[in-house]
């Protein structure tokens, strides 16, 4: 039988390797588009607007921005019990569907070598839970099980379940501890992947001589969706991008990527990750960086970094970075020189032409970071879009409270938003989309009425909040106006608002 298509039990529940074996089938070895990503046991997202964190990404913050947490002493202690008494499978699957995989693995591993658990019997158990599962904890642990006890030929297995992210580091670290050819293993689960799964993988990839992993490292493998930070170190330096800057003609692909890494390691600057400031050979890469981007063609991809780069030259941090006396000043004279050529704003102005251009949020960004007028390209977008809300952001910043006012009437959709109160967090485009304009008027009095009566009938707590907000910033409040807070009061269901409208209404004694 095709493990594949396997169940756990009678309920026709389908199992991890059957949906990556048909994932594959469809598009091939990866990545995948992102629908495929979500698992058989994929639990219901809420529908009131609040955040939504899967356990990939939990998995992601945990191994990087928590310390490590373990589940109680004796779930491990439980787990290994079963597997040394001849427990069912079965068994085995519910209890570990109960707890988190990344908490217990390793411990569960030393737990089972303790015990003198024959090798065997954990095999057996790793490959039935990962042939089998259809709970994701208990499938991670099976992938470990296999990484601790398998060989050569689990690596179509781990690599097929790997391709899926929820299961991508457990793959990596198992690929690892049982193929020959580690590193170029692991390498090929990382081209599979574009999100957590690429982080896990790549990092995993961190000291390798392998030129051509090195090569992909500089120009794509630091690439993810999450943020290119987090491995942007990594490709600097297991990539030594500095001497393959150092080639009189560099590829194409290599000036993007080099463009990409040395802005992401300037946006890491001060954040989770390593920063600028710890690679040893950024002054001599951003120079030579700087003379590729001078001469090679402009893009909107090699404009924005080039300005996160300026950036970041330009409000450093109280140390300069660590470099020594001048560089700073001469690299942020050098870059301005750069970005200050008239083929780049011409750049940002031809790709906000087009309202309607796939890349037209890209030239936005550069064209308002280059101070470029583009009032009317951005009001011509919303016509396009009025879900847009980075054009709204960028109207709110650029038009006179009226122009703006009368933008959002025209263009958003005013008795549909009237549609609460609620409790959702966030909303849809057009809820995103009226936010930065009701946020405007907190400095024009007695401007967009009509928007302020609106958000207070809308089901986002933060909307109604902000109008709230906006009317107390008011000098003087109509009458009408604060008729509409009574009323919205009345029916608040968020006891921390309906303390804001109270102290709103009490401040105005009408």
């Amino acid at each position: 039988m095709n493990p594949g298509t396997r169940k756990l039990s009678d309920d026709d529940r389908l199992t991890f390797l059957a949906h990556a074996i048909s994932m594959s089938s469809l598009y091939g070895p990866g990545p995948w588009p992102q629908h495929a990503q979500e698992l058989p046991d994929e639990p219901p997202r809420p529908d009131d607007g609040r955040p939504y964190i899967s356990t990939t990404v939990m998995d992601g913050i945990r191994t990087h921005h928590l310390s490590a947490q373990s589940e109680p002493a004796g779930a491990v202690t439980e787990v290994a019990g079963l597997l040394q008494s001849g427990a069912p499978f079965a068994a085995l699957h519910e209890r570990l569907s109960q707890g988190s995989a990344l908490a217990i693995c390793d411990d569960l591993i030393r737990e089972l070598a303790s015990r003198k658990v024959p090798v065997s019997r954990a095999y057996e158990a790793g490959r039935w839970l990962a042939e089998h599962g259809t709970h994701r904890e208990a499938t991670k642990i099976g992938i470990v099980l296999v990484g601790a006890c398998g060989g050569e030929p689990d690596r179509e297995l781990l690599l097929l379940l790997g391709t899926l992210e929820e299961f991508t580091l457990y793959a990596a670290v198992a690929l690892l501890r049982t193929q020959p050819d580690r590193q170029r293993a692991v390498y090929e689960l990382a081209r599979r992947v574009t999100g957590w799964g690429r982080i896990h993988a790549v990092e995993r990839l961190e000291g390798c001589d392998d030129p051509e992993v090195r090569a992909w490292l500089l120009r794509e493998g630091f690439r993810n969706d999450i943020m290119n930070a987090y491995l942007a170190p990594l490709a600097a330096t297991t990539g030594d991008l500095y001497s393959a800057l150092l080639d009189p003609e560099p590829d194409e692909a290599l000036v993007d990527g080099a463009g990409g890494i040395l802005a992401a390691l300037v946006t890491g600057e001060g954040g989770p990750v390593s920063g600028i400031s710890a690679y040893d050979d950024a002054v001599p890469a951003l120079d030579r960086y700087a003379g590729l981007a001078e001469t090679r063609t402009a893009t909107l991809r090699r404009l924005g970094g080039l300005l996160t780069i300026l950036e970041g030259l330009r409000r450093p941090p109280s140390d300069g970075y660590g470099w020594r006396d001048g560089d700073l000043a001469a690299l942020r004279r050098r870059y301005e020189e750069v970005v200050g050529q008239r083929r780049w704003s011409e750049l940002a102005l031809a790709g906000v032409a087009d309202p309607a251009a796939e890349d037209f949020g890209s030239a936005l960004h550069c064209a308002t970071r280059l101070g470029l007028p583009v009032l009317p390209q951005v009001m011509a977008r919303l016509r396009v879009d009025p879900r847009d809300s980075f054009a709204w952001y960028e109207v709110t910043r650029l038009a006179e409270p009226t122009v703006l006012v009368e933008l959002a009437e025209e263009l958003l959709p005013m008795d549909s938003l009237a549609n609460g109160p609620g409790d959702r967090i966030f909303g849809d485009g057009h809820e995103r989309a009226l936010e930065p304009v009701v946020e405007k008027l907190g400095s024009s009095p007695g401007t967009g009425l009509s928007l302020l009566r609106v958000a207070l009938r809308n089901r986002v707590v933060r909307l109604r909040r902000s109008a709230v907000r906006v009317l107390a910033a008011w000098p003087d409040v109509p009458g009408e106006a604060v008729a509409w807070v009574r009323a919205a009061y009345e029916v608040e269901p968020d006891e921390e608002l309906r303390g804001d409208m109270r102290a709103f209404l009490a401040g105005t004694r009408r």
